[in-house]
């Protein structure tokens, strides 16, 4: 296990093992983002780290970025579990020398940032629409059928919902309202909520 004496060694190392990841990957990786690896506010960094910042905020997403190191951190830490132990062990060494600094290459290591921002699966919204259009669907079809099976008795609920344009408006659009903005009015809340 190699030991690291400053925190330039570990980041020349954790950057050099992330560079060569990328390349073994065929994931591009350009000169900006491989010194954005040693940005800090407080602690030692490149002399030019200032702009390559101002590039690396005008030219690159910051979260795809991020998910795209966190990724092949993932791909590494894999590599190395059970594999290589001596490798684990210095890649390890490395992480645990700059803990104690504030460094931007810390928050890359983290494992949530190679998963979708959202937290949901890639296809969800298009199960949720859907699961939407199977409900509106079997909404009819329950209507068609009380219609067949109870004749003018059931038609005075489905009349209901339906006859009165207006009614069926109102409906409709607090259905979608609830849909669109209930989310949002959570988050509002919660915000609300917090400062009181």
């Amino acid at each position: 296990m190699k030991e690291f004496a400053t925190d330039r060694e570990a980041l020349d190392y954790l950057s050099a093992r992330i560079a060569a990841e990328a390349a073994r990957e065929n994931v591009p990786f350009s000169e900006v983002e491989r010194k954005m690896l040693y940005f800090s506010e407080t602690d030692w960094t490149l002399p030019d780290i200032a702009a390559v910042n101002v590039k690396f905020n005008r030219d690159y997403d910051e979260n795809e970025y991020e998910r795209k190191i966190s990724g092949l951190v993932r791909k590494i830490e894999a590599d190395h579990h059970g594999h290589d132990p001596e490798a684990e062990q210095t890649w390890d060494a490395a992480v645990e020398k700059l803990s104690d600094g504030d460094r931007y290459l810390l928050v890359l290591l983290d494992p949530s940032l190679s998963e979708p921002k959202s937290g949901r699966p890639p296809h969800d919204i298009l199960k949720l629409w859907l699961a939407g259009f199977c409900i509106v669907l079997g909404l009819f079809a329950f209507i068609a059928l009380g219609n067949w099976l109870f004749g003018p008795k059931f038609s005075v609920v489905a009349n209901w919902f339906f006859e009165d344009r207006e009614r069926f408006g109102l409906i409709v659009i607090c259905v979608v309202l609830i849909w669109f903005v209930g989310p949002k009015l959570k988050d509002v809340l919660k915000v609300f909520l917090n400062r009181q």
